[in-house]
């Protein structure tokens, strides 16, 4: 008989009783024997003692919206692989609490531009033939200076750890994120629990002025240009300029912020999927299938081939006359819209084709 293989595993013995604990959290400070319901100490785990947060925004979200937000995105997104819920390997969705600071306040900011505006231009001619004159006018674009003041409030918070064990996606995703008072609470005792193996937390690490200089600064002056643009609208401006000023109420309160991230692996790539706790905001990157790439802008370079066909017309009217290049120009047009509606179809079916596939491989799942 030929010599089995032996496979070391390694159990957790309770103490109390000898039972073997199957499900063994590592991260719980106290373990629970599911025979003699004894509480065991986890070795592994050492307790600190951390500064509580003064608010928090509970998660209003679980992990199975989570899932279902993310597996939404990548089918509704454009170029994803058809084959994506089949051939991706999710690792563990990691559910995080991180230490953020609110910043609160008043902001004001001084704005001056050109616009643009449409003006009437007069030419006037002598004719000389009847001696007489000539007038006539057209369109020309003029510049007229603008100015004005925006003011509001701000609140939103800044991330307070400067660690690198927050991924770079997750750090990023929350860096300067808007803050929903509606939303948060006064935290307690009891509001997290810290044994559950699927939480994670991080401590504040991270001085509330120098994140104030080197982040929420920088946050105020974009939301206070923002709201100078918001103002002029939808003109064309030239020789934009913006100075804004704020006055800080709340500097860095403490709070906890909740979020959901997760990485997943595809075709030797690695990509992400991150939504805020309360369900509000997405980030996300994903594999792109390069022949429906390819096939789109295929077909966009035929629209483009047929929109230059109309240079033929010069050639016609140089060799042959004007009526011949009015004709052509006229089996042009015709021909160009006809084309562009069948390439638009074309890329609009291969689209909604690869969405319902990508559909079907979800609900397999």
């Amino acid at each position: 008989m030929a010599e089995e293989t032996k496979l070391k595993l390694q159990e957790v013995v309770c103490p109390s009783c000898n039972a073997a604990i199957l499900k063994f959290n590592p991260n719980a400070l106290i373990n629970e024997c599911p025979s003699c319901h004894k509480k065991l100490v986890n070795p592994l785990v050492k307790p600190k003692e951390v500064v509580a947060p003064e608010r928090i925004i509970p998660f209003t979200t679980d992990e199975q919206t989570f899932e279902n937000a993310m597996t939404n995105a990548l089918i509704n997104q454009d170029y994803v692989p058809t084959n994506i819920f089949e051939h991706c390997n999710v690792d563990k969705v990691v559910q995080t609490y991180l230490p953020m600071y609110l910043f609160e306040g008043t902001y004001n900011a001084s704005w001056s531009c050109e616009s643009a505006y449409e003006d009437q231009k007069v030419d006037i001619k002598r004719n000389w033939t009847d001696s007489g004159k000539t007038i006539s006018t057209k369109t020309v674009k003029k510049w007229r200076p603008q100015n004005g003041n925006a003011a509001g409030n701000f609140a939103f918070l800044c991330l307070a750890n400067e660690s690198d064990k927050i991924p770079t996606e997750l750090r990023e995703f929350t860096r300067l994120f808007p803050y929903d008072v509606m939303m948060s609470k006064e935290y307690a005792d009891g509001m997290i629990d810290f044994n559950d193996e699927n939480m994670m937390t991080f401590e504040r690490n991270a001085d509330e002025t120098l994140v104030w200089q080197k982040h929420g600064k920088d946050m105020v002056e974009e939301t206070a240009k923002n709201a100078a643009l918001n103002q002029i609208g939808n003109q064309e401006i030239r020789n934009f300029r913006a100075s804004s000023s704020w006055n800080l109420t709340t500097k860095g309160k403490y709070v906890y912020a909740p979020f959901w991230f997760v990485y997943y692996n595809y075709a030797g790539g690695q990509f992400h999927f991150l939504m805020d706790g309360i369900g509000q905001r997405t980030e996300y990157s994903y594999p792109v299938n390069q022949e429906e790439v390819d096939f789109v802008k295929g077909k966009e370079k035929i629209k483009g081939y047929v929109t230059w066909l109309w240079v033929l017309a010069l050639l016609l009217w140089y060799v042959f006359n004007f009526t011949t290049a009015f004709v052509y120009l006229v089996i042009w047009l015709i021909g160009k819209i006809v084309v562009n509606k069948m390439m638009d179809k074309q890329i609009q079916e291969r689209l909604e084709n690869s969405k319902a596939q990508r559909q079907a491989g979800a609900n397999r799942i």
